[in-house]
């Protein structure tokens, strides 16, 4: 998983790598392994500082030519340069202390046929070869390859240098985790009809995924989520509750038997004809309204004691009006309890590293990879037996902004974890899972003011 496909781990690394974009490169033989991996040849190994006498990762240094000393990053800090060449968007610059000239570490000169290996080969068998690598190795440079001319790379911006692939989102196409329908696009580019009707089309089944038949959520909601929010949300008796984003209405329904007053509202008209049906069977008083949570305008101002919403502002494109419309509909010092995936461990910007990959113990999911956090935006997805649909990331920068601009006061958040019964009784879905990482996040917010 870490280790690209296409990489033979007995060949180098590095080697193999630049192959791919410069074909006559030679694939070089690994000598020298620093966490057992990959293998690398002696070029791209580790070699020593001619000033502290340690060793470096070969591109954590620099050659100067005019001492013919080569030292590391720790004796003469670099600065980025942003540069495109080979599959590298930018080289260490170091302003040299030794002549003053800017020098670049030993990939990018190799890329410039700078290194120090690809001048005089007579001066490799003598005392003027300054790299001294960790492996002693006969003739360590061969073979010698260098471009037929000296050359440069393509010069780019420092935020095009920044922009490098998400590894993450890759993991999870390989792996089959989830089907990929586009990259990540502005979140502005996301149209609001198009989100319903995404929703329409796998609505049916969602609802299948969420046990119609019983008045509970999947695993992460029963186990995780719920017990939590309902310690939250507490005493509802006589309250009147706002559940925004209803869904197929469960949470509406076990509010209502517990005394609340309650308004479910859903983008939906196909959760809200599933709703309507179920209240007819079984009434509860509960009332369903068709809309969006960016615009209420059937609901009047300031008539709820509470709204909650559970794992809804992932699929809503305009969380910002959203908030807003919650704080009008709600009353004077209201609350607004919503749970939602943790935007740091909880969204695509995640993976576990496991090893094997398709083992059913969690334990051994090693750790979890994150990346790209603040790649957020929109990105359409499926899996299992849902349908394309919207999904977005937020950081909790962004969140916790636009709460406070909506008028609201955030007074506890909640990292929930499942209980040891739980996990007992459920060891494959939450066992050294949800109980090591918070995968969801419960935001317990007060209106403060109207917005």
């Amino acid at each position: 998983m870490l280790i690209p496909a296409s990489i033979n781990t007995t060949d180098c690394f590095y080697c193999q790598e630049i192959q791919k974009e410069e074909k006559e490169y030679p694939i070089r033989k690994g000598k020298y392994s620093f966490e057992g991996l990959v293998n690398r040849c002696i070029w791209h190994s580790r070699f020593k500082c001619s000033e502290c006498g340690k060793f470096f990762h070969f591109s954590f240094l620099f050659w100067c030519p005019s001492s013919n000393k080569v030292i590391c990053g720790k004796c003469n800090k670099p600065t980025l340069h942003p540069v495109a060449f080979w599959n590298r968007t930018y080289a260490y610059a170091f302003d040299c202390k030794e002549c003053g000239e800017t020098h670049f570490d030993l990939l990018y000169s190799e890329f410039m046929s700078k290194h120090p290996w690809q001048g005089n080969k007579k001066n490799l068998f003598n005392e003027k070869n300054p790299l001294i690598p960790i492996v002693d190795e006969r003739f360590a440079w061969e073979p010698i390859w260098k471009p037929s001319n000296e050359r440069f790379g393509k010069k780019i911006t420092v935020e095009e240098s920044l922009k490098v692939e998400n590894k993450i989102l890759s993991y999870y196409e390989d792996y089959r985790l989830v089907t990929l329908h586009t990259g990540i696009v502005d979140e502005n580019q996301v149209d609001l009809i198009d989100t319903k009707e995404k929703w329409e089309k796998t609505s049916q089944n969602w609802m299948q995924n969420l046990m119609p038949d019983e008045d509970k959520g999947d695993t992460s909601r029963e186990f995780i989520i719920d017990p939590a929010l309902w310690k939250q949300i507490g005493d509802v008796k006589g309250l009147k509750i706002l559940d925004a984003g209803c869904g197929n209405g469960y949470l509406s329904r076990l509010l209502a038997k517990k005394g609340a007053k309650v308004t479910g509202i859903d983008i939906s008209k196909h959760f809200i004809g599933f709703c309507k049906k179920k209240e007819k069977a079984n009434p509860l008083g509960c009332e369903f309204l068709t809309g969006s949570l960016t615009d209420m305008s059937s609901i009047d101002s300031g008539i709820f004691d509470i709204v909650v919403s559970n794992i809804v502002m992932v699929d809503v494109q305009d969380y910002k009006s959203a908030f807003k419309e919650i704080n009008r509909v709600l009353k004077p010092n209201g609350r607004f309890i919503w749970s939602n995936l943790h935007p740091v461990f909880g969204g695509l910007s995640q993976i576990f590293y496991r090893l094997p990959f398709d083992t059913s113990r969690n334990e051994e999911r090693l750790c979890l990879m994150i990346d790209r956090y603040f790649d957020t935006g929109a990105i359409l997805m499926s899996w299992g037996n849902i349908k394309p649909i919207w999904q977005f990331h937020r950081t909790l920068q962004d969140y916790t902004q636009a709460l406070n601009k909506a008028g609201f006061l955030i007074r506890e958040i909640i990292e929930p974890k499942p209980s040891i019964k739980d996990i007992q009784e459920n060891p494959r879905s939450l066992a050294f899972d949800a109980d090591r990482i918070p995968f969801f996040i419960i935001f317990d917010c007060l209106k403060y003011s109207e917005k």
